[in-house]
């Protein structure tokens, strides 16, 4: 059995839901793969380099799927800093022989987040929604680049009106819901499926 290893913050960890439900776990049961989380909530795509090396290269998987970015900007990083540390952690897989795939952060929900008690990004929440959808796009033309599968989360959350489907998204307006699990799950199994040919 082929081996997928996770590499992400909240949005790829087992938390807020019933472990084996969440999209890694539903991943590996759509394509038969053997699937380690390594998803951190709150991890900045810097503190996920550093870990890099001791979990996923030395696990030797197949595959790494590598998701973040969004906690980055958060903190008002620069998306110069992500995209370094995303690449990095690419082509270090590369390197050793395992095959990554780059997948795009699912926009937030303004208005459930803003009803939410908890402190907002530092650049207000405007600005973090312009700054996601530049590091989207900059990451899709980087990874096209260099020859990198992409699973585009962000598009696949957005509804008609371009804002994020509110009913995918726990009551945080950040993290996906039940629904939302199983909707990044079908993206990214179909994703694997038609590049990898599962």
């Amino acid at each position: 059995m082929k081996r997928l290893a996770c590499m992400g913050d909240s949005l790829t960890e087992e938390a807020d839901l019933v472990k084996g439900h969440t999209w890694p776990s539903l991943v590996g049961n759509a394509c038969a793969l053997d699937v380690t989380n390594f998803g951190i909530g709150g991890d900045t795509t810097q503190g996920m380099l550093s870990r890099f090396y001791p979990e996923v290269i030395q696990l030797k998987p197949d595959y790494v799927f590598i998701m973040g970015g969004t906690n980055d900007l958060w903190w008002d990083w620069e998306v110069k800093t992500i995209l370094g540390n995303i690449f990095s952690m690419s082509f270090q897989a590369r390197y050793h022989d395992i095959t990554p795939v780059i997948g795009l952060s699912m926009p937030v929900d303004v208005e459930s987040a803003q009803k939410d008690d908890f402190s907002g990004p530092l650049q207000g929440y405007e600005s973090l929604v312009e700054t996601l959808a530049d590091l989207v796009d900059k990451l899709t033309t980087y990874a096209i680049d260099s020859e990198i599968p992409v699973v585009d989360l962000h598009q696949t959350f957005l509804g008609d009106d371009q804002k994020a489907e509110s009913s995918m998204f726990l009551d945080d307006g950040l993290h996906p819901n039940q629904k939302g699990h199983q909707l990044i799950a079908d993206s990214v199994t179909s994703s694997l499926k038609e590049t990898f040919r599962f």
